[in-house]
C-alpha cells in the first residue's frame, strides 16, 4: 500500500509529546517531523484513500466520513497545542486534507515557507484564540422590548389607535417602523458586544451567521466572533464576556465563550 504523510499543524521545535485517541488513518501513531527550529505534526495515511479524488467523492456522497475525518484532525490539532503544564503552544493548523506523498516534498515546503512560518508562530506567541458566540430567542426579545423601549411603546399605541378603516398599507407602515426599532435595538446589542470585546484583544474577525440547522440550537444565532487575546488579559476578556452573559439574558440573549482555539482566523 503507498503511503504519504498527513500534515496536522507546525509548532515550534520542543519535547512534548502528543498523545492522541487516533489519527486520520484511525492508528495511534502520531510523528515529529523536525525541520531547524520547528516541527511538522504528521500521521501516515492511505494515498489510495485520501487521494484528492477520493476526498471529492467522499465530499460528495459520505459527509459523516468527512465529518468524522475532519473531527480527528480538529482532535490532533488541540492536542498538539496543550503540554503536560496545561501550557498553550503557538501551532499553525493545516485545513483538513493537505497531504505530501514523501517526507522529502514536505521538507521542501518546510524550507520555502521557513520564514513565514516562523513570523506565524512569534506572533501568536503569548496569545489565544478565542471563540464567542451569541444566540438569541425571538419571543423572549420581542416581550423585553414590549415591556421597556419607550420607542417601540409609543409606536405601538399609534398602531393600536388608528381608525378601523385605515389602509392596509398605512397600518403596514407603522408595523414596518415597529420592526425597525427592534432590528436597530439588536443591532445595537450585537455592536456593543463586538467593540467591547475587541478592546480586550489583539484582533477580531467575525465569522459567518450559522443557520440552526447548523448550530442545533432553537434560538437564532445572531453574533459569531473570534478573538485573539493576549493571555495577560484572558481573565479580563473572560470577565467582560460574563458581564454580557448576565447583562442580556433578560433580553432572550444566550452568549457562549470556547476556546482556546487553533488560530485559523489570524495567520
Amino acid at each position: 500500500m503507498e503511503t504519504g504523510l498527513y500534515l496536522y499543524c507546525i509548532r515550534l521545535k520542543c519535547n512534548e509529546k502528543i498523545e492522541v485517541l487516533r489519527t486520520i488513518s484511525g492508528d495511534e501513531k502520531i510523528q515529529l517531523l523536525p525541520f531547524m527550529d520547528l516541527e511538522a505534526v504528521i500521521s501516515e495515511v492511505s494515498l489510495a484513500e485520501f487521494s484528492s479524488a477520493e476526498i471529492q467523492k467522499k465530499a460528495e456522497e459520505d459527509l459523516e466520513w468527512i465529518k468524522g475525518k475532519a473531527q480527528i484532525h480538529e482532535e490532533v490539532i488541540e492536542q498538539a497545542m496543550r503540554t503536560s503544564d496545561s501550557v498553550i503552544l503557538p501551532v499553525i493548523p493545516m485545513q483538513f486534507g493537505v497531504i505530501f506523498k514523501t517526507r522529502e516534498k514536505l521538507q521542501e515546503t518546510l524550507y520555502i515557507n521557513l520564514d513565514k512560518f516562523r513570523k506565524s508562530l512569534e506572533f501568536l506567541a503569548g496569545r489565544q484564540e478565542w471563540g464567542v458566540k451569541a444566540y438569541m430567542d425571538q419571543k423572549a426579545f420581542e416581550v423585553f422590548l414590549a415591556n421597556g423601549n419607550e420607542e417601540l411603546l409609543a409606536r405601538k399605541k399609534e398602531a393600536e389607535a388608528l381608525p378601523k378603516g385605515l389602509s392596509f398599507f398605512a397600518k403596514k407602515r407603522v408595523a414596518a417602523t415597529i420592526d425597525e426599532i427592534k432590528e436597530k435595538e439588536l443591532a445595537k446589542i450585537i455592536s456593543e458586544i463586538y467593540e467591547s470585546l475587541a478592546e480586550s484583544g489583539v484582533s477580531l474577525k467575525k465569522a459567518k451567521i450559522l443557520d440552526k440547522d447548523f448550530t442545533l440550537m432553537t434560538e437564532e444565532m445572531i453574533l459569531n466572533g473570534f478573538y485573539l487575546i493576549e493571555e495577560s488579559r484572558l481573565n479580563e476578556f473572560k470577565g467582560k464576556t460574563e458581564e454580557f452573559r448576565e447583562k442580556f439574558t433578560l433580553q432572550g440573549i444566550k452568549i457562549e465563550m470556547s476556546g482556546p482555539w487553533p488560530s485559523y482566523h489570524f495567520i
